[in-house]
């Protein structure tokens, strides 16, 4: 692979054109950067130079910052490994510089590459280029300049909307906000440029620094009234993330006291949040979300994924009208299949209904809806599965009926075509007993709503080819979802780890701790809602269906609540008929159902596990961890049985596919953070008083006891138990 390297080449018109070349995406390395220094002094001090373009090689201006040094700050806990880039290369080299630069932007200026094309004097892009500054989505803030230079470009709301949401604008769009000045095809990118900035060095176009104008900042009482809206906005969307509110405050200090004192305090702040618990989080998160595509003795081996170009979906219910969705979105032709034509009429009008509220919501435009429409066919029977590529079979989850469709499907489909069920549960070898061709069997599990949701559960068993694997992860990148590769047990990895999170609320319901307490807490701490919320809203036949399942597969941990039957015998079913633990209404937020207490008071009877008949006192804090802890615990028993390739693997899982708060870096890298030993004592001591649900796996003892981080490798031996 190419070194990172900067060049600079002199025309006969005296511009120097600077390139920064370090593929993909011409990240700021810090060679980069220390080549960008020396280009522009060398430029400055040459007579044959009168004006700079700054551009990016391979069609590409620059993706930003090389947040590799973050992980070096966060292991070394020294913020003097980030360089000077602000004050420094930005400010004092580019902005103040004798000679004018133009940023000739193509393809994509984010980050730290936008920074420095807002640093220059004038700025050229290409069509469709994409330009923003998404820092905040790592914890920090911009941190060379972008808090000062893009409100004063784009006005404040507009600015405020790009950081705090990390949206990206076309160059399109930045041509009437007036973050762009002009924009020229590719082939010309390079002439417009160099013209512009020969223009400017001769007087005939202004030579104007960023930082300086205030002219679209409008009055300070105006501005400081956007900020406070945008405060109390952001305490409603983020609030457990600290980089909102300090990039508000860093635009704050800009307007009051200039954008030079501005820039000295984003300095200042951005060093700060490097080292903060949640950028070490959000930086673990985008590192293990990469690693994911890497998987031993599949992605290592040389081969290539098969074209899957047509694709039958069995089931369109909830779960298979999604995924037919997803995939129709992505130009892969679909045929569902339903046992009967009101149900086959009932799918696809749920796949309808799923791409007319993409366009609704503007994700989607409506030339690209009807293209999508018109690749899905519903059929009753299996003559249309002569010739697809894969079937995605995504019915209720009853083994009976998912062994006769398979053993259907293997009859009716060609010999290559990749055999994959949806379940979300049960071990894919029960499914896949009654076949022949178990090598071709694999698990998709998609998470609800299955079109939207990020993450793929794929899952193999030691009977699954490589190839199917290696087929099905190119399946799930081209719908847009980051593929998880897992081994094959009851629940997999995600929902076997998370099993106990309802497990553990139940058994605090019935030892008298407060329903809606436990939700409004697990709400508190990140995730979108609580779990008897959550219980609400998947309705309580999946309820009884998982915990039947993980009660067969794991009887010595779980524990048997009878407030699902009872709420069922009273006629609830969550949200699906407006009746649960809260009342639903539509365009109303869901309230507390306090008519649902005496019906957890009758479960309490039955269970009477409170000590000495009367509710236990807990911290909240105490709650949240006798929640949480146990899920953790299960997650050690996943790494110490081999079900998933690397610790961070179930971080990404668990944020993508269970909505564990992202800036906790995932539910290993939190436990990391909590501390082992003090998840351990904790569950021993609960082991005692209140039974063996809380006993700590021999995998958490053992980290917990000779110090050693539970994302730490497994090393398995040759006769391991590892499932990958």
């Amino acid at each position: 692979m190419a070194k990172p390297r900067v060049t600079m080449l002199i025309g006969n018109d005296a511009v120097a054109v600077i390139t920064i070349s370090n593929p993909p995406v011409n990240a700021l390395a810090l060679q980069i950067l220390a080549g960008l220094k020396e280009k522009f002094s060398e430029a400055m001090t040459r007579d044959d130079v009168k004006a700079i373009v700054l551009t990016g090689d391979g069609g590409r201006f620059s993706g930003g910052f090389d947040i590799n040094v973050f992980q070096t700050v966060h292991k070394t806990g020294d913020t003097s490994h980030l360089p000077d880039v602000s004050i420094h290369l930005v400010v004092k080299i580019i902005e103040d510089a004798k000679k004018p630069v133009v940023a000739a932007v193509q393809g994509l200026a984010l980050g730290g590459g936008l920074e420095l094309a807002l640093g220059c004097h004038a700025r050229i892009a290409t069509p469709r280029a994409q330009l923003g500054l998404p820092e905040l989505t790592l914890g920090v803030i911009p941190g060379a300049g972008g808090t000062q230079r893009l409100p004063r470009l784009v006005g404040l709301p507009k600015a405020i909307e790009m950081m705090l949401y990390s949206k990206s604008i076309t160059s399109e769009e930045g041509k009437k906000l007036g973050l762009v000045d002009a924009i020229a095809s590719p082939e010309e990118l390079l002439k417009v440029s160099r013209q512009w900035a020969s223009d400017i060095a001769d007087r005939r176009k202004p030579w104007i620094s960023s930082l300086q104008r205030t002219d679209k900042l409008g009055s300070p009482s105006e501005a400081i009234e956007i900020i406070k809206v945008a405060r109390e906005q952001a305490k409603r969307t983020a609030p457990n993330m600290p980089q909102h509110q300090a990039c508000l405050d860093v635009i704050l200090e800009g307007v009051v006291h200039g954008g030079y004192s501005g820039v000295l305090m984003e300095d200042k702040v951005f060093n700060e949040l490097v080292s903060a618990d949640t950028s070490r989080g959000l930086v673990h998160l985008f590192f293990s979300q990469r690693a994911t595509s890497k998987v031993p003795n599949v992605t290592d081996i040389g081969l290539k994924p098969r074209p899957v170009k047509k694709v039958a979906v069995i089931g369109g219910g909830l779960m298979g009208s999604g995924i037919a969705t997803a995939l129709i979105l992505s130009n892969i032709y679909v045929i569902l299949k339903e046992i009967n034509s009101d149900f086959l009429f009932k799918g696809i009008k749920m796949i309808e209904v799923n791409v007319q509220g993409l366009v609704a919501r503007k994700k989607l435009t409506k030339d690209k809806a009807v293209k999508a429409l018109a690749l899905l066919k519903g059929v009753l029977d299996y003559s249309e599965f002569k010739d697809v590529d894969m079937v995605i079979e995504a019915v209720i989850e009853s083994i009976p009926l998912k062994q006769k469709i398979f053993s259907e499907i293997e009859l009716a489909c060609p010999s290559h075509c990749i055999l994959v069920s949806d379940t979300s549960t049960i071990d894919l070898n029960l499914i896949g007993e009654k076949t022949q061709s178990q090598d071709r069997i694999v698990g998709a599990h998609f998470f609800s709503p299955a079109h939207v949701t990020p993450l793929l559960e794929i899952v193999w068993t030691e009977k699954t080819s490589a190839q199917v694997v290696v087929d099905l992860m190119e399946v799930g990148k081209a719908i847009k979802k980051v593929s998880v590769v897992v081994g094959n047990c009851a629940g997999f990895a995600v929902n076997r780890t998370f099993f106990p999170y309802t497990q553990s609320a139940h058994i605090l319901v019935n030892l008298g701790v407060d329903v809606f307490r436990i939700d409004r807490l697990i709400s508190s701490f990140g995730l979108p809602m609580g779990p008897f919320q959550l219980q609400d809203l998947a309705g309580y036949g999946v309820a009884v269906a998982v915990s039947k399942i993980f009660a067969e597969a794991f009887p010595d941990r779980t524990f048997r609540s009878p407030v699902v039957d009872l709420l069922i015998k009273d006629g609830r079913n969550g949200k699906s008929n407006g009746k649960g633990y809260y009342i639903y209404q539509k365009g109303i937020k869901p309230k507390p159902d306090f008519s649902v207490l005496p019906i957890i008071e009758e479960a309490r009877r039955k269970t009477n596990i409170m000590p000495e008949g009367k509710p236990i006192l807990l911290t909240d804090e105490e709650i949240v961890e006798m929640i949480l802890f146990p899920v953790v615990n299960e997650a050690c028993r996943v790494l110490d049985e081999g079900y998933v390739v690397r610790a961070s693997d179930l971080d990404v899982a668990s944020v993508l596919g269970m909505s564990f708060p992202s800036y906790r870096g995932g539910i290993v890298f939190w436990a990391d953070t909590v501390g082992p030993k003090h998840i351990y004592t904790s569950l021993k001591k609960w082991t005692e008083v209140y039974g063996s649900f809380y006993k700590p796996s021999r995998f958490l003892e053992e980290r917990a006891t000779n110090g050693i981080p539970l994302s730490a490798p497994v090393k398995y031996s040759s006769t391991s138990m590892s499932r990958l």
